[in-house]
């Protein structure tokens, strides 16, 4: 009963998405006068684009009934925003202007259950969010390299950084490592030098982009092992440039000996289940960066589920809400869950024999 009341709450709030966040902005606009003279109308639509996120993080937190998916993001936010000299204060006043809209446009039921959330976030914005200083640590066996390659991406030199990378190679540097300490540390740090405004959204991408065709510039190498006979897919229902750790993870499979089948990123179901099938795929390797996008996964594991073609079908998930959340990966239907893509391996490995 209390899961059906989460799964309403969840629609509602997302049937009215639009409504609530014209409200929202409209209220710290006018509530806060100087706003209105100081960002004009690039600032209402910058603030409703920020009330759509906050919107999206709340139903999911509600749907799944986990507040940390919804606190976890303020805590983040938190973060950037004051990296960019906005005061937390101005977070809390949306918390509060967002519970407005909901108590004027939720159904009463509904507003009982989402207040709680907004309460949780507004006490989460009390405690100061904790920065990681660096994700290219002495912890890492590559650092030196990993620095070197990044700094090079930074100043969009991806030749010199593909050179470094090819040198590596070249020299016996085994491939695993360079993808997880290189690749891989590199694209968190990106992550990190976004959040606190130390580089901009074009650098992001670029750096992004880069490992992805410095990634293929190694196939060669990861496409020539010797196959063991299973088959895995592997996609992401994010979008955009969030398709690069099911990449990643693809690669890890090909060099387990595995035949890998890579559909991107928002790809329909119907094209993922086609693909399965065409394929006579083993293994359904699914991504997820955005925890609003956990519905998404839900939806598409319950349509396999509903194919009784499909009965043999091994499913696991990977990506930042399921190490956020444990036992999430049951929530949706999956046979399990890894953290990274060497355990995404370890695991396919374990299960594809059950």
């Amino acid at each position: 009963m209390e899961e059906n009341l989460s799964y309403t709450c969840n629609a509602q709030i997302t049937e009215q998405q639009e409504l609530l966040a014209e409200l929202i902005t409209s209220l710290h606009f006018d509530n806060q006068p100087e706003l209105e003279l100081k960002y004009g109308t690039a600032g209402k639509q910058r603030c409703k684009k920020d009330c759509l996120f906050h919107l999206s993080y709340l139903a999911e937190a509600v749907r799944i009934q986990r507040s940390e998916i919804f606190t976890s993001y303020l805590q983040w936010a938190q973060v950037m925003l004051q990296s960019r000299d906005i005061p937390v204060e101005d977070l809390t006043r949306i918390l509060n202007y967002l519970d407005i809209a909901c108590r004027q446009i939720l159904s009463t039921d509904n507003y009982k259950i989402v207040s709680d959330y907004i309460d949780k976030g507004v006490e989460s914005l009390k405690i100061k969010a904790s920065v990681t200083d660096s994700f290219l640590t002495t912890g890492n066996p590559l650092q030196l390299y990993a620095i070197q390659y990044l700094s090079l991406l930074l100043k969009s030199d991806r030749k010199q950084a593909q050179s470094l990378i090819a040198d590596l190679v070249k020299n016996g540097q085994p491939i695993p490592g360079i993808y997880e300490n290189i690749f891989e540390a590199t694209q968190y740090e990106v992550g990190l030098l976004w959040q606190t405004h130390k580089i901009t959204i074009a650098q992001e991408h670029y750096c992004t982009a880069a490992t992805q065709l410095i990634m293929s510039t190694l196939y060669p190498i990861i496409f020539n092992h010797e196959k063991k006979g299973y088959i895995m897919l592997g996609c992401t229902v994010s979008e955009g440039l969030h398709e690069l750790g099911i990449r990643m993870m693809s690669d890890f499979f090909e060099m387990d000996g595995w035949d890998t089948y890579y559909m991107g990123a928002s790809m329909p179901d119907t094209d993922i289940i086609s693909a399965v099938k065409e394929q006579e795929a083993h293994l359904l390797a699914i991504s997820v960066t955005m925890q609003f996008d956990i519905s998404k996964v839900e939806v598409l594991i319950k349509k396999i589920r509903s194919d009784a073609t499909l009965n043999k079908l091994k499913i696991i998930v990977g990506g930042p809400p399921f190490n956020q959340v444990p036992e999430l990966w049951k929530r949706v239907g999956a046979d399990g869950w890894a953290k990274n893509a060497r355990e995404a391996v370890v695991l396919a490995n374990q299960i594809i024999k059950n």
